[in-house]
Order: structure tokens, then sequence, then C-alpha cells
């Protein structure tokens, strides 16, 4: 993590922020409690991905300057 770009780490950041809330947004509703469970694993398997894409591009980069 110490050598991904700064925009990196803001998305990176901005995943982990958007699966944290679409957790308590599960449990309590107060964001929009209209949302199904399975609308909620959806939005927290799309927050996955881009984090698991934003880290292995991070990490192919890395090993290009090397």
């Amino acid at each position: 993590m110490k050598n991904y770009r700064v925009l990196s780490k803001v998305s990176l950041a901005i995943c982990l922020c958007g699966i944290i809330l679409s957790i308590i947004n599960s449990f309590t509703g107060i964001i929009n409690s209209s949302i199904q469970i399975s609308g909620t694993v959806i939005v927290i398997s799309i927050f996955l991905v881009a984090g698991v894409a934003t880290m292995l591009l991070e990490n192919e980069r890395i090993k290009k300057k090397k």
C-alpha cells in the first residue's frame, strides 16, 4: 500500500466505506429502508470487485516499474 498512487488509495477507501455503509444499512435501514438483502449483496460484491481490481492493477504497475 505504501507505493500505491493517491487515486488508488482514495478508491480503496471509498470501496471500504461503501462496504461498511452497505452492511450498516442492511441491519438498520438508516440510508434506504427499501433496499432488500439481495441488493445489499450486489452492492457489497461490486465494491469488493472494484477494490480487488484496484489492488491487482497497482501491484502490476509496481512490478513493471521495477
